[in-house]
């Protein structure tokens, strides 16, 4: 992601992200260790423009879970689409394709059926990315545990 501290700072100012001296050290060694970037301050204070700078100068993209009272794990994890799965229960029953139980059940529990949220976006993406979760202090003690 990034080579330096220095080449952080050049590479967030790069993108127009006007910096103190600790910042790009705090990426530099968060990335290098695949270690979290805690942020906390007053609303307006950049920590969400922070994760967008970093993301744009180490040219990947951003997961972004907008937290809120209520949040459940199907925002942010995913869920299966049930729409999908009964359309294709019922494309199959209008083609006369006949499938065991075992292996329609395997079909509609995959993948192609699931709508990841951002932190299994997160998690599967290719190459590293920016979560970013955005005001966690909103949410219940259930979902934060």
């Amino acid at each position: 992601m990034f080579s330096s501290v220095m080449e952080t700072c050049e590479r967030l100012r790069a993108v127009g992200y006007l910096t103190d001296a600790v910042t790009p050290v705090v990426v530099y060694l968060a990335a290098k260790l695949n270690k979290p970037v805690l942020l906390e301050g007053p609303a307006g204070s950049g920590k969400t423009q922070l994760a967008y700078a970093v993301a744009e100068a180490a040219e990947t993209g951003v997961e972004r879970l907008q937290c809120y009272e209520g949040i459940g794990e199907e925002k942010a994890i995913g869920k299966f689409d049930e729409a999908l799965q009964r359309l294709c229960v019922g494309l199959r029953a209008k083609m006369g394709t006949q499938l065991d139980w075992e292996t329609l059940r395997a079909e509609l529990h995959s993948q192609r059926f699931f709508r990841a949220g951002p932190l299994l976006r997160a998690l599967q993406s290719r190459r590293p990315c920016v979560l970013l979760i955005d005001e966690l202090d909103k949410v219940d003690y259930a979902f934060e545990a």
